[in-house]
């Protein structure tokens, strides 16, 4: 019994060691991980001219909806980098050594994972959509102002392939003084002026999705036609739109900010006569099975993390940070964009592409955690 004691004292110890480490870890690379996905966010908001402190009013609130992704990253960067630590320095040789298997230095980081798996499977649920929402409306509003901030500065305030648009003032949603070009490869011109525009949503035709549109009053045009012999046309129109077909506005009804019975709801009831129902059906079951994928892919993160550090682990950090990077992003690329941008196009389900990178990378790690128990 004697003799069994140190065994025992090492086991009730190892679990808090390994857990304070890892807890350590993650925190510090959650804090740098979530830092510089903020600071890729608000610096395209502040290059087109946002004030800077609007910028950052509206960052703490995305500090939560981003965390969804970096707590992850983090949790793997440091579970890699303590593991990872612990055998170059031959402690898990030591441990075997005195009869404590592999698998409990794993064991001791597995209440991280299912806290973090229980956080994030709530979050995606409760708070996902309202704060997606809310992100997409108040990136609308930073752009809208970064627009007057361009007038002010003489800056087109949109420009695109052979269409220039340039306004001389900006009253809320209004473009005062607005003047455009546009000329076509083939030689041809046209100009149109407006005393006033503002701007509206344009529902787009049956196969074309809702698109921002400028809606110009008393406008005045002059077209030249291309040809050797150019002819030259002009016009009054009291009422005009043009369609922008970079930017949408109707972010209420996108898949990721609907709550998650209203995408249950028109899962089950919405039709699917052509492309444009059946892309946005594709996109609610891309949502649906992305809010059930992501704590799952907590749990495939902690197993191939452990696995992989108890295998073949090293005590660089800067691998471990490359490891965890390359491991979250080849898991979430396919559910989040893969199958926003491709996979709505095509006829197969989209859990097709969310399910198999974190079920390849759970078994993965599984088999590991077997081998090196």
């Amino acid at each position: 019994m004697d003799a069994l004691r140190p065994t025992l004292w090492r086991m009730r110890v190892l679990p808090r060691t390994v857990l304070r480490e890892s807890l350590a870890l993650v925190g510090f690379y959650a804090a740098v991980y979530l830092g510089l996905i903020l600071t890729g966010v608000a610096t395209p908001l502040i290059k087109q001219g946002a004030p800077i402190g609007a910028v950052l009013a509206f960052l703490p609130e995305q500090a939560v909806l981003l965390g969804m992704v970096a707590l992850p990253l983090a949790m793997v960067t440091a579970f890699l980098a303590a593991i990872g630590r612990m055998r170059e320095d031959g402690e898990l040789t030591a441990l075997q050594a005195a009869g404590v298997g592999t698998w409990q230095v794993a064991k001791a980081t597995l209440p991280v994972a299912l806290v973090l798996a229980l956080w994030i499977g709530l979050a995606a649920h409760l708070i996902l959509p309202a704060l997606t929402l809310r992100m997409f409306e108040g990136r609308s509003q930073l752009l809208r102002q970064a627009l007057a901030a361009q007038v002010e500065r003489r800056k087109p305030v949109f420009q695109q392939d052979q269409l220039v648009l340039a306004a001389h003032g900006a009253e809320e949603d209004r473009l005062l003084g607005l003047f455009g070009v546009q000329i076509d490869p083939q030689g041809g011109m046209a100009a149109v002026y407006a005393p006033e525009a503002r701007w509206v949503v344009d529902p787009g035709d049956d196969d074309e999705a809702p698109a921002l549109g400028l809606e110009m009053r008393s406008a005045r045009m002059v077209v030249r036609e291309a040809g050797t012999e150019p002819r030259i046309a002009t016009a009054v129109l009291p009422n005009w739109s043009v369609r922008i077909p970079t930017a949408r506005r109707n972010y209420s009804d996108k898949a990721d900010a609907l709550s998650t019975a209203e995408l249950l709801r028109r899962i089950r009831t919405a039709p699917e006569t052509n492309d444009r129902e059946h892309r946005t059906m594709r996109g609610y079951e891309r949502a649906w099975h992305t809010r059930l994928m992501l704590p799952v892919a907590v749990i495939a993160f902690w197993a191939f993390a452990c696995g992989l550090g108890l295998a073949a682990g090293r005590g660089n950090r800067m691998l471990a940070v490359c490891i965890g990077v390359v491991t979250v992003v080849a898991t979430l690329f396919p559910a989040m964009i893969l199958a926003k941008e491709i996979g709505e196009g095509l006829r197969i389900g989209s859990a097709v592409w969310v399910w198999p990178p974190p079920l390849i990378i759970g078994a993965l790690g599984g088999w590991l955690l077997w081998r090196h128990r």
